[in-house]
C-alpha cells in the first residue's frame, strides 16, 4: 500500500449554507475509504466505482482521493469518487484504468440529483472548496442499470475511443454463426493442432488465488514488450497499478461468484496468452490482455478470445465487451459499439481554459483515429518521438 498519510489529511466536511445539493468533501486516504464503507448495497453504480475498486485503488494509489458526496433536498446521497491528479485537476479514481465511469448513488437519489440539472450541481460543485481548477470526468456511461448519469451534460462530448461488445444472445453457436462460423472453427482447430504439436495447451478460465501474482507478473512482463514495440507508453508500469491489480483480483476471487477473473491459456505451466476480466451485471469485460510475441504465429491472443467467449456463453451471461478502444480484432467480434462522454467542469477562471483544452483534444483524436491513414500515420510517428507516447 502508498502512504499518502504525509502529504494529506484526512477530512470530511459539509459546505455551510443552503446549497441544493448539499455538498460533503471526504478528503484523504482514511476518509475516502470511509465513505466507501457507507455506501448502501443497492446502490447503482459503474464496476470502476464498485467498493473493491475503489478500495483496491485508493489503498495503493499516490494520488489524493477527494470524494465528494452530493444530498439534494429530501433525497439521499451520491458520491462522486474523485482523486487529485498530477496536474491538480480532479478526476475519476483509476487513472486510463477506469473506463465506463459513473457517480454512486440509489437510483432514486441519482434521479432527484439529475433533476436537479447542470447549472445547480455546478454551483455547488464551485462553492465547496475542492482546491482544484477543474473537475475532468471522462468515460462516463450516459447510463447505467437505467438510470440517468447527472454528470453527463447537454455539453458534454463524446470520448474519443468507443466501447465496442458482443451480444450473446442464444449461446455460442448463435454467435459464430453470426461472425463466419465456419473459418472461426477452422481457424481454432489449427490451433489446437499447432500447440499440440509443442506438447499441448491447458486453458484456465479462472486462475485460482495462488496463482494471481504470478500470472499479473507475467502480465506486466508480456505486455511492457508490445509496448515498446508499438512506441506507447507502459500503463502497467507504475508500482502502484500492479499492486491496484494484484489486490483487486485477489478480492474478486473471494467473492460469490468472482466479479474479477484472470483467463489464461497455458503452454508447459507458462502462460502465452492473459486476459484480465470483470464480470458485472451479467456483462463480462475485458480490461486489459497480452499474449507472448514468440507465439505470434498461432494467434494465441485471438485463441484465449475464443475460448472466453465460449465459456462466457456458456456460462449464460448476456454480454461479453471488449472495453474501451478500437481495434481490428475486437471489430472482429463487435455487435454493439457504444459511445461514453466527456465533462469537464470548471471551478475557476484557469478551468476554463482546461475545459477548452480538453474538449480540442478530444475532437482531435476521436478525428485522426476514426482515418484510417491519419492514425497509420500517428502511430509511426509515436514509436520515433518518445513525448507523443
Amino acid at each position: 500500500m502508498v502512504d499518502i498519510g504525509t502529504a494529506t489529511i484526512s477530512t470530511t466536511r459539509t459546505v455551510s449554507g443552503t446549497a441544493d445539493p448539499r455538498v460533503t468533501v471526504h478528503a484523504g486516504r482514511d476518509a475516502a475509504l470511509a465513505a466507501v464503507d457507507a455506501i448502501p448495497s443497492d446502490a447503482v453504480c459503474s464496476a470502476y466505482q464498485r467498493a473493491d475498486f475503489l478500495r483496491a485503488w485508493v489503498g495503493q494509489s499516490p494520488h489524493e482521493p477527494v470524494f465528494v458526496s452530493l444530498r439534494p433536498a429530501n433525497a439521499g446521497p451520491v458520491l462522486l469518487p474523485l482523486e487529485r491528479t498530477q496536474s491538480g485537476n480532479l478526476a475519476y479514481p483509476g487513472e486510463r484504468h477506469a473506463n465506463g465511469n459513473f457517480p454512486v448513488g440509489r437510483a432514486e437519489d441519482l434521479a432527484a440529483l439529475a433533476d436537479l440539472g447542470e447549472s445547480r450541481i455546478v454551483s455547488a460543485l464551485r462553492a465547496a472548496g475542492l482546491g482544484a481548477d477543474a473537475i475532468v470526468l471522462e468515460r462516463q456511461l450516459a447510463e447505467c442499470g437505467g438510470v440517468a448519469n447527472p454528470f453527463v451534460f447537454s455539453r458534454s462530448h463524446v470520448s474519443p475511443n468507443p466501447a465496442l461488445s458482443l451480444p450473446l444472445e442464444g449461446g455460442f453457436d448463435a454467435v459464430l454463426k453470426r461472425h463466419s462460423s465456419k473459418r472461426r472453427r477452422k481457424r481454432f482447430r489449427g490451433q489446437e493442432r499447432r500447440l499440440a504439436e509443442m506438447g499441448g495447451y491447458r486453458f484456465v478460465p479462472l486462475v485460482d488465488a495462488n496463482d494471481i501474482n504470478r500470472t499479473l507478473d507475467r502480465f506486466s512482463e508480456l505486455k511492457a514488450k508490445h509496448f515498446q514495440l508499438a512506441g506507447i507508453h507502459d500503463v502497467f508500469a507504475d508500482p502502484h497499478v500492479r499492486g491496484f491489480f494484484k489486490d483487486l483480483f485477489a478480492a474478486g476471487l473471494n467473492e460469490t461468484p468472482p466479479s474479477r477473473e484472470l483467463k489464461t491459456i497455458e503452454v508447459g505451466g507458462v502462460p502465452i496468452a492473459i486476459i484480465g476480466c470483470t464480470v458485472h451485471d451479467g456483462c463480462l469485460t475485458v480490461e486489459f490482455g497480452t499474449y507472448a510475441t514468440e507465439y505470434s504465429e498461432i494467434g494465441p491472443g485471438d485463441m484465449l478470445f475464443f475460448l472466453a467467449i465460449r465459456e462466457a456463453a456458456e456460462r449464460g451471461l448476456d454480454l461479453f465487451s471488449f472495453g474501451i478502444g478500437d481495434e481490428p480484432y475486437k471489430r472482429g467480434w463487435c455487435e454493439i459499439e457504444a459511445l461514453q462522454s466527456d465533462t469537464v467542469i470548471a471551478l475557476t477562471l484557469r478551468g476554463r481554459a482546461v475545459a477548452s483544452a480538453k474538449v480540442a483534444r478530444g475532437v482531435l483524436v476521436r478525428t485522426i483515429k476514426s482515418n484510417k491513414f491519419l492514425w497509420t500515420a500517428v502511430k509511426q510517428i509515436r514509436k520515433r518521438i518518445a513525448i507523443l507516447r
